[in-house]
């Protein structure tokens, strides 16, 4: 990742009419910023427009930049922002097409399933996570992000971080129970909502 003091000597460039400065910082970051979006939105073409939205509102910014934070962290709390104003638009427009919405997120009541159709069901579990849950969610499980490190991103408490990513935790078990009772992560990771979570939670 790219350290603070190339982070303030590009956004000097660019302040000064160095368009190509402004390139360097967008492929520094792009990846982790898609990545992020695609984790939390679970549609390539949604995360895809949600970091091209991030990188517009950094072009507009930087030139009036004065340095309060790095632009990596505001670049990813504006990431984060940004999907949220998606999913609650997401959420709307469900609402509006569909007077029961809760229908299309049934997990198939099948106990045995395919490695595909486990995959489905978190995508599907996932996505009926409150916006802010669902954040705490990703930056853990896929960023693996410390509790202190998503509290400052999203200006909240650590301990508010923690309470939320065990909500999280909690209603993806219970979503996730006719499906198996361990889902791996589609990284190949830690299984959802396992004791080795609990105590990377204790000790984060």
């Amino acid at each position: 990742m790219m350290n603070e003091e190339t982070e303030r000597s590009l956004i000097a460039r660019f302040q000064a009419g160095d368009q190509g400065a402004y390139a360097e910082l967008f492929e520094a970051h792009h990846r982790r910023v898609i990545y992020m979006a695609l984790q939390i939105l679970r549609n390539e073409e949604s995360a895809l427009d949600a970091a091209q939205e991030v990188f517009l509102r950094a072009f507009e910014e930087l030139p009036h930049w004065r340095g309060e934070a790095r632009v990596s962290t505001w670049l990813y709390r504006t990431a984060l922002n940004v999907c949220f104003e998606r999913i609650r638009a997401e959420e709307r427009q469900r609402r509006l097409r569909d007077n029961a919405p809760e229908a299309e997120l049934a997990l198939p009541p099948e106990n045995a399933v395919s490695d595909n159709e486990t995959l489905s069901a978190i995508d599907r579990a996932v996505k009926t996570l409150p916006p802010r849950q669902r954040a705490i969610f990703v930056l853990k499980q896929y960023q693996e992000m410390r509790f202190t490190e998503i509290a400052t991103l999203l200006d909240i408490t650590e301990g508010g971080a923690k309470a939320s990513y065990h909500k999280a935790l909690l209603t993806l078990r219970e979503r996730l129970k006719v499906v198996a009772p361990e889902t791996r992560r589609p990284n190949g990771g830690t299984t959802v909502g396992t004791d080795a979570d609990e105590h990377a939670e204790g000790e984060a």
